[in-house]
């Protein structure tokens, strides 16, 4: 009999231990939270790949994701909203109706070199005082990736004065103000655009120009729209970013500054990888302004911001 009762505890402890394993991962796969992430490249991407990164160290914060990759931008922002994802990482000119204030980094001109967006990307990052900001209706900014500058990319490389833009089509996303009022201040002609569509209207001819960041570059393979006549403006419109919006209700109190943090000190990292698809693009295609342009555009992009400022 002792045997009997000796065999029975036995399975009855393992069977019990069995049943709390799989509870606590029942729990877990329950409490994971959906991190939806657009990248061109898709799980292929060096984006998606830093989301991995991200993913990883988050789970030492208490905090467990499934990444999905999204090679569509808008479908990724549509599950967000739709709270199909707990958190969606999109382009800051893509999520501005969310909140406006953290895409003030992307200001058209403000930041013309990497140093000064870190520098932003810090204060935004860090400062208590900016953190009450970065929430709007239960959406919470955590984290900026530095994108890149962007550039404009014309079919003809004669192109190199403010004035020489009017009456040109230029691919625009219609869902960027800052964009939209550029394309105005020029005398340009707006042909509307998303990020899926940019680059077929420019490799079709369907516009003269558009602009973008250099990741961006061969994924939508843009040296098929330049030719042999086009060319990349070597001057930085604005500097892109990729953030990441959190439902605030979903994660932990002082998570999004604990995200935002991470994302600061990998900012160098993500940086590289803008620098190495700027490195990439063949030398001769980029257009270097004579320096008695300069003040145009500097005037155009200061019209601009006040533009908006004001309105």
């Amino acid at each position: 009999m002792k045997r009997i009762i000796s065999f029975l505890s036995k399975h009855i402890a393992k069977g019990c231990l069995a049943l709390t394993l799989i509870s606590s991962l029942s729990s877990n796969a329950a409490q994971a939270q959906n991190l939806c992430v657009y990248d061109p490249g898709g799980k292929a991407g060096d984006y998606y790949r830093l989301l991995e990164g991200y993913a990883l160290e988050a789970s030492a914060w208490g905090v467990s994701f499934v990444i999905q990759a999204y090679t569509d931008e808008s479908t990724a922002v549509k599950d967000y909203e739709a709270g199909q994802c707990d958190a969606v990482l999109a382009t800051g000119a893509r999520l501005q109706r969310f909140n406006s204030f953290p895409t003030t980094v992307e200001a058209i001109g403000a930041l013309p070199e990497y140093s000064h967006l870190k520098y932003m990307v810090k204060t935004l990052s860090t400062s208590q005082g900016a953190a009450s900001k970065l929430v709007r209706g239960g959406n919470e900014t955590a984290g900026i990736i530095p994108l890149g500058a962007v550039y404009l990319l014309v079919r003809d490389r004669n192109i190199d004065t403010v004035s020489e833009l009017a009456g040109k089509r230029i691919a625009t996303l219609d869902y960027d103000k800052p964009s939209l009022v550029m394309v105005e201040k020029v005398g340009a002609i707006m042909v509307p655009a998303d990020l899926g569509s940019l680059g077929p209207k420019f490799n079709n001819g369907d516009v003269d120009a558009c602009y973008v960041s250099a990741p961006a570059y061969a994924p939508f393979e843009l040296w098929r729209g330049l030719g042999k006549t086009g060319g990349i403006v070597k001057l930085p419109l604005a500097q892109s970013t990729l953030q990441l919006l959190i439902h605030q209700d979903k994660f932990p109190e002082g998570f999004g500054a604990q995200s935002r943090t991470y994302f600061y000190k990998n900012f160098d990292k993500a940086l590289n990888i803008a620098l190495k698809a700027e490195s990439a693009v063949d030398k001769n295609l980029w257009i270097e302004l004579p320096p008695s342009t300069l003040p145009g555009f500097d005037t155009m992009f200061q019209d601009t911001r006040v533009d908006l400022r004001d309105k």
